[in-house]
This record gives C-alpha cells, sequence and structure tokens, in this order.
C-alpha cells in the first residue's frame, strides 16, 4: 500500500492536531485491517489510538467522515505515483505510462496491507451506501489515468468504449487480489500472473476495435 499522506480534513488546525490526526487515520487503518469492518466502530479506533472516544469525536463525529478521510489519505498515496507516471511517461510514450500503471497496482498486491484493506472496503461497500459511493469516487479516479492513456494507445475508440475498457481494466487488475494477493492461493506467481496480465491488458488495449464492443 502507498504511504498515507495526511492533510488535515480541518481548517487551522494546529501541528499538534494535524498529528493526533494523522494517529487516528493509522488507528483506523490498523483496525480495518486487523479486525475487519464489522470491528470499524469509533470506540475501536479510539482504543487503537489510546484516546478517549470523546477526544475522537473531536476529529471525527461519525464513522462515516472517518472513513471518507480515511480513503482520501490511502488515495493520496496512489495519486502522487500516479501523477508522477503520468508525468515522466504519458506524454511520449503511454504505452510505457500505462504499463506502469498496472505494475503499481499489481505490484502492491504483495502487501498485506492492499490484500486486506480493499476487500474489508467491499464488503463494507455491501453494507453502507456512504461507503460504497466513496469506494466508487476512488475507483473512477484510477479509471482516468486510463481514460487518458487509452487514446492515445487506440485513436479508434469512442469515449464510451474508451470509458467500458477502462471499467474492465480496472476490474480485471483488482480481480487479482483474491488469487495472488499477500498470502493468497497463487501468491508464489504473483510475478508470473502479473506479467500475463500487463501483456494481455497492453495488448487488448492496442487491438480492441469499435465492432468488438458492439453487442
Amino acid at each position: 500500500m502507498r504511504d498515507i499522506l495526511v492533510e488535515s480534513p480541518l481548517k487551522a488546525v494546529s501541528n499538534k492536531g494535524n498529528q493526533r490526526i494523522r494517529q487516528i487515520l493509522l488507528a483506523a487503518l490498523e483496525v480495518l485491517i486487523r479486525h475487519g469492518y464489522h470491528a470499524f466502530t469509533m470506540r475501536e479506533v479510539a482504543a487503537e489510538c489510546n484516546i478517549s472516544v470523546g477526544n475522537l469525536n473531536y476529529y471525527y463525529r461519525s464513522k462515516a467522515g472517518l472513513l471518507s478521510d480515511l480513503i482520501d489519505s490511502v488515495w493520496r498515496g496512489y495519486e502522487v505515483e500516479f501523477d508522477r507516471i503520468l508525468h515522466d511517461s504519458g506524454p511520449h510514450d503511454p504505452e510505457h505510462a500505462l504499463e506502469a500503471a498496472f505494475r503499481l497496482i499489481l505490484d502492491d498486491l504483495a502487501t498485506r496491507e492492499t490484500t486486506v484493506f480493499f476487500p474489508e472496503l467491499w464488503a463494507m461497500a455491501n453494507h453502507d451506501a456512504d461507503a460504497a459511493k466513496r469506494l466508487d469516487q476512488i475507483y473512477g479516479k484510477v479509471r482516468q489515468v486510463f481514460i487518458a492513456l487509452i487514446p492515445q494507445i487506440n485513436p479508434t475508440l469512442s469515449e464510451v468504449e474508451i470509458s467500458e475498457l477502462a471499467l474492465f481494466l480496472s476490474a480485471s487488475l483488482e480481480g487479482q487480489t483474491m488469487f495472488v494477493g499477500y498470502r493468497k492461493p497463487w501468491s508464489a506467481h504473483r510475478k508470473q500472473i502479473s506479467n500475463i496480465a500487463v501483456k494481455g491488458l497492453l495488448d487488448l488495449v492496442r487491438n480492441l476495435r469499435p465492432e468488438h464492443c458492439e453487442p
């Protein structure tokens, strides 16, 4: 998982306040990873952070607000990497940039945090509308990286087809989590499976034609 880069959601907060928010978000991440979404409560997060629930409520009045900031803070770590990929390779080598984006996602599956965190969010999203909305927004931002690169590689596709292909790419990459993620049944084959995925998905982007997308 990318490093959590925390910017305070509160205005005019002190450095001490920013440090506390970082501690809270790291504690929330640990609760979700170690205990699962069922245990993701304000009380559990406060206990993990060694503060009172009242102190936690000073910074976060609801679990929804805490979860939203947690997702945002995790995303910012990825955003930095995606921006670097687009800046370094995107303008002159979109295929290399797209491959780098694929590998960023796939290589991250080697970590316990990524392998556990996102499936817990998926499970939570099945029961929590706020979680589902925030998760969809984050995956939408990832797809925007693909959407920026696909037409440079394959200009034959329409905007709708590009969006559909970006969704398929995202689903295909995320789907590897349950098979080659940290300590998953095929984790020893992660490198080989990742290479197959990257080659297959790049070939798809290069060669997909509008007629292939027709029902």
